[in-house]
């Protein structure tokens, strides 16, 4: 910026306090936290940096926006935490924003297979086009799981009840209709995780064009 020339002009944009430079769309605290974790790198203390949750989001933003791309690559470490604040529909949100393409589908995957449905604040954080493409995946997901069920369940009695007439079972005269022996097991209520996680991650895939 300041090799370009400048003109005659002795309004020069960054050579006095009163004719600053301007960033446009970021914000003082946002780059106050992209020179702390500048300073941390520089002087060897990344690993014990005590910015939040808040400043690495700040970071992320201007490390992307100014293609800083090793403390992008930070940032996204310090925020892909499994145990840090951040949700997967915050992480879908930033991945979509910043285009993280490694969030998307874990977060995706994890909002289609929850209970809970995705709420009117959740579908105005992702989208509401997103929101739809995600109730759409997790109706598919819960039909397989009920059509599963059933056909395990089915075949489950099948297995397990052994159907026999009664005069089999005792000394009494036969009569009519029968009489059916429990074995002790239980059926299984739903997918396996393993194929579910498949079969969740092939229909986000093409609802989302991963």
């Amino acid at each position: 910026m300041f090799l370009l020339p400048q003109g005659d002009s002795e309004m020069v944009e960054g050579q006095s306090d009163k004719n600053p430079v301007i960033l446009q769309g970021v914000s003082k605290t946002e780059f106050e936290s992209l020179l702390r974790a500048l300073m941390d790198r520089q002087h060897g203390t990344q690993k014990r940096s005590k910015l939040d949750h808040n400043q690495w989001i700040s970071v992320l933003k201007l490390s992307t926006m100014w293609e800083f791309n090793n403390l992008r690559n930070v940032a996204i470490q310090y925020l892909d935490v499994p145990s840090g604040p951040l949700g997967p529909v915050d992480k879908f949100a930033l991945a979509s924003k910043y285009e993280i393409k490694k969030w998307l589908l874990p977060a995706l995957s994890a909002l289609a297979r929850r209970s809970e449905p995705i709420s009117v604040e959740e579908g105005r954080c992702i989208g509401f086009e997103n929101a739809l493409k995600l109730a759409a995946v997790r109706e598919k997901l819960a039909a397989m799981r009920e059509e599963v069920t059933a056909t395990k369940v089915l075949d489950w009695v099948q297995r397990n009840y052994t159907v026999k007439p009664r005069d089999e079972e005792s000394n009494e005269p036969r009569k009519s209709g029968r009489s059916m022996r429990l074995r002790d097991r239980r059926p299984a209520q739903r997918l396996e995780d393993e194929d579910e996680g498949g079969i969740c991650t092939s229909l986000i895939t093409k609802a989302f064009n991963l």
